[in-house]
């Protein structure tokens, strides 16, 4: 192998890992977003304290979903307490 050889098959191994690390990162810019906004997520982790003021709170999935599921559980308990269920 020459070193001609070599410059071109590493400036092809660098323009793919280029190529290919652009497009993972647009892929799952959304969710990444998402998650590193989540204010559930920075409190599960005992980061709260220093959870930026200036970003606006969203929530990840995990997070919709749990607090969905403890919502939809209070509104059955209310129910039952006032004899509305069904």
């Amino acid at each position: 192998m020459t070193v001609l050889d070599s410059v071109r098959w590493l400036t092809l191994v660098g323009i793919l890992l280029t190529l290919s690390l652009t497009l993972f990162t647009w892929y799952l810019w959304l969710a990444l977003i998402r998650k590193s906004h989540c204010a559930w997520c920075w409190k599960s982790l005992h980061l709260i304290q220093w959870y930026p003021r200036r970003w606006s709170s969203s929530i990840c999935l995990h997070h919709d979903r749990q607090i969905r599921a403890q919502s939809a559980a209070r509104r059955l308990a209310r129910q039952r307490v006032c004899g509305l269920t069904r």
